[in-house]
């Protein structure tokens, strides 16, 4: 009886970890860039609480087919302590630019994305309105995310909504600095009401180094847990890194 309820107390954690807003996932542009093949790491870890050390990294390669549209590939990759790191995830997503609201200043984007999760598990279906936006000095993106596994299993027939958003002002020396949130809305049988979310400073570097080949992107991020989100975690660090050529 002890190891059933240890079991189930690791599962939590793990699915807990696995949901945690942000953890692996970013805050995406509307913008696609012709004839730009970009490869990028990210990632993030919770830091204390009962999901400590649980960690999350996406590897992707991603390419600008036209001034519209962008195709990608990526894995995704688990790991909690005590356990070997996982290959989780794979997919493929596309980003399609929409262009701009007339009269709102609001440019506007599309993300599809098809996951198949691996260890005998459904795939998933992933859609997001992707909107942007200068305030002043400040430049906002905002991402609504829709999410649905195309599964039967019970707790996971409902389509999940979140979100991710981000604004950022120019510090000067190729840095952007501001804050970055991500979070959930509910589902399509409960929406709303007391959620996790995660939120808190971000800083962006995007150069070219020397006379290096292509641009260098560099993110970093901590941030705090709001609502639910503090029962599993103090906090999470995130992280990406991105390397991008025009061919």
């Amino acid at each position: 009886m002890r190891l059933g309820l240890a079991a189930a107390m690791m599962a939590g954690w793990a699915g807990a970890a696995a949901a945690a807003p942000g953890l692996a996932n970013q805050v995406y542009s509307p913008f696609v860039e012709k004839g730009v093949t970009e490869l990028e790491v990210r990632g993030g870890r919770l830091t204390g609480g009962a999901a400590n050390g649980d960690s999350a990294a996406v590897v992707e390669v991603e390419h600008g087919v036209n001034d519209r549209l962008s195709l990608a590939v990526l894995a995704e990759f688990e790991d909690q302590p005590g356990a070997r790191r996982k290959l989780d995830a794979v997919a493929v997503e596309g980003v399609a630019d929409l262009g701009q609201v007339p009269g709102t200043g609001v440019d506007v984007g599309a993300y599809l994305e098809y996951e198949q999760r691996i260890h005998n598990e459904s795939g998933v279906v992933e859609a997001k309105l992707l909107l942007a936006r200068p305030f002043g000095p400040v430049q906002g993106l905002l991402n609504v995310v829709a999410r649905q596994a195309l599964t039967n299993r019970p707790g996971e027939g409902a389509m999940a909504f979140g979100y991710a958003a981000q604004g950022t002002v120019d510090a000067g020396h190729d840095l952007r600095v501001g804050l970055q949130a991500f979070g959930d809305l509910g589902t399509s049988r409960a929406l709303g009401g007391r959620q996790g979310h995660f939120v808190g400073p971000v800083v962006r570097w995007e150069g070219r180094p020397g006379r290096a080949p292509g641009e260098l992107e560099l993110e970093a991020a901590y941030l705090l847990p709001v609502g639910t989100a503090r029962h599993d975690a103090d906090g999470q660090v995130r992280f990406a890194v991105a390397w991008g050529k025009r061919f």
